[in-house]
């Protein structure tokens, strides 16, 4: 599999199975995402979610992609990796399928652009998560140990490198600084975690230069909440 193709596929794939933690408690009974969710929309280069209530731009020339494409790319990125081969894994990632929602992904190329010119390609993917099954109010706190020990539990390789507090746009945010490696291949990720109507919104961050986060978080500086 080559650079770039890695970097695209391994950042919806990551999230795919990060997510669904449950406090470590398993769901006999994932509570599925509703049937009337809104998953947002795109107005041009802006993307407006009312269910949770925040609007998000990314600059013109950025390629994104909503919900049906997102699918496309996490079977990808599981074919990619075969993760059949890990279990647990794939027992996470087939449980996320009911409980999380892909709400976006935008990259600075398409994945055939990135490619074709053999360049890196930074992104950011947006999911969230349904917690209202686990039967009680969970705090971001321990949602985020919950999902620290699911990364370390699925992702052998991973390295958790920090965790701080953020606030973006008046929402505050636990961020984690995260590394992996794929077939040599050293990627880093920012997860940033916020808790919202019984949901995780989980962001993804991902680089494969740290000179291009700042082109990232510009993009996060545009958060703004109703």
């Amino acid at each position: 599999m080559k650079r770039i193709t890695i970097a695209f596929v391994v950042t919806v794939l990551l999230f795919a199975v990060v997510t669904m933690p449950g406090c470590n408690k398993p769901r006999t009974i994932p509570n599925k995402i509703p049937t009337d969710f809104d998953y947002g929309s795109w107005t041009d280069s802006t993307y407006r979610n009312d269910f949770f209530g925040f609007t998000i731009t990314v600059p013109e020339n950025w390629y994104v992609s909503g919900k049906e494409d997102m699918k496309a790319i996490i079977e990808a990125g599981r074919d990619g990796l075969d993760i059949s081969s890990n279990e647990e894994m794939a027992k996470r990632a087939t449980i996320a399928d009911v409980t999380s929602a892909n709400l976006f992904f935008t990259a600075r190329y398409s994945n055939e652009e990135a490619m074709e010119r053999e360049i890196s390609n930074p992104n950011i993917v947006l999911i969230a998560e349904n917690l209202s099954s686990l039967g009680k109010k969970i705090e971001r706190a321990e949602y985020v140990i919950a999902m620290r020990q699911t990364l370390s539990k699925t992702l052998p390789g991973v390295v958790i490198k920090s965790q701080t507090n953020k606030t973006i746009g008046g929402q505050e945010f636990t961020s984690l600084q995260v590394q992996i490696n794929v077939e040599g291949t050293a990627i880093s990720q920012e997860h940033l975690v916020c808790l919202k109507n019984d949901f995780a919104l989980l962001f993804g961050l991902t680089t494969l230069d740290d000179s291009e986060k700042p082109q990232l978080d510009d993009i996060m500086a545009t958060l703004k909440w109703d």
